[in-house]
């Protein structure tokens, strides 16, 4: 199926997510799903703009009572990921439509200051609190049950992995707090915690894997279950830690990014996703 995102979309595009100021009415929302997407597309959309918008509901303790159409007027991370959903069951239809799109992304950024580009792969119940300031770059692949508060960057550092990823990949069920940073082609594994102005580049977690207030590293493989207090400023493999079973912290030094291998993975040919151009 092709789509016009001609004048007309962007208007009632921008309508029907309040991006306008205004308040967004399920009504209004569901209307211009039916009148450009598919019956299949616009169900598909709209389900997954309720999911997320549910498990935002279940864990902010402020919009437990709202409905989805409050929640998208005023909790404003959440109407930048419902314009997301709309933009990549484009993308997943008409590719060449990235322009255009990004073109209307500028209007969502402006509005909610959430900057998620279009080419994103973002799983299901995803959820931004408060949002301003976070940015999820366009390689960025995000798996389900994912949470992020505000100022929060999934961006880049110059390298890549094998396959051209530039930007993080994410496993479920993880949380980032205010102002945490994963740069690089970065691999966080399931549960992983991230507390507010920590800074993950170019490096491993695997699942977990709790890194604390303000702890910044860098280029290394972190095992299962770690939990993460503090960096050696002068030695970058090294960090103050308390790994899984242990029941006191302790000064560890880990292997670098590129020579790690996951004995999780099956295959080298997953073990090969994790390797990155250092």
């Amino acid at each position: 199926m092709s789509y016009d995102i001609d004048t007309h979309f962007h208007r009632e595009c921008v309508n029907a997510l309040g991006i306008d100021g205004g308040e967004v009415h399920e009504d209004v929302l569901k209307c211009f799903l039916q009148k450009f997407f598919s019956f299949e597309s616009a169900e598909k959309i709209f389900l997954s703009i309720s999911e997320d918008i549910e498990s935002f509901r279940t864990i902010d303790p402020a919009s437990c009572e709202y409905s989805l159409e409050q929640i998208l007027s005023v909790r404003r991370g959440m109407a930048a990921i419902a314009a997301h959903r709309i933009f990549s069951e484009i993308l997943f239809h008409n590719p060449q439509k990235i322009y255009d799109l990004e073109v209307l992304a500028k209007y969502v950024q402006k509005d909610t200051n959430v900057e998620i580009h279009p080419h994103a792969k973002i799983g299901r119940r995803f959820a931004i609190d408060h949002g301003h300031g976070t940015v999820i770059g366009a390689t960025a692949i995000i798996d389900n049950n994912v949470w992020l508060y505000h100022g929060v960057t999934l961006g880049a550092t110059g390298k890549q992995d094998a396959h051209g990823r530039r930007h993080p990949k994410i496993g479920s069920s993880c949380y980032f707090g205010n102002a945490s940073q994963v740069l690089g082609p970065s691999i966080l594994g399931k549960n992983v915690s991230l507390a507010a102005g920590s800074v993950i580049a170019d490096s491993f977690l695997d699942d977990d894997v709790s890194v604390f207030l303000g702890v910044k590293i860098s280029g290394v493989c972190i095992p299962r279950g770690t939990k993460i207090f503090a960096a050696d400023p002068e030695n970058p493999l090294r960090y103050w830690v308390r790994t899984q079973g242990e029941k006191n912290a302790q000064w560890k030094e880990f292997s670098k990014f590129s020579e790690c291998r996951n004995p999780h993975w099956k295959n080298a040919e997953d073990n090969e996703k994790c390797l990155c151009v250092l």
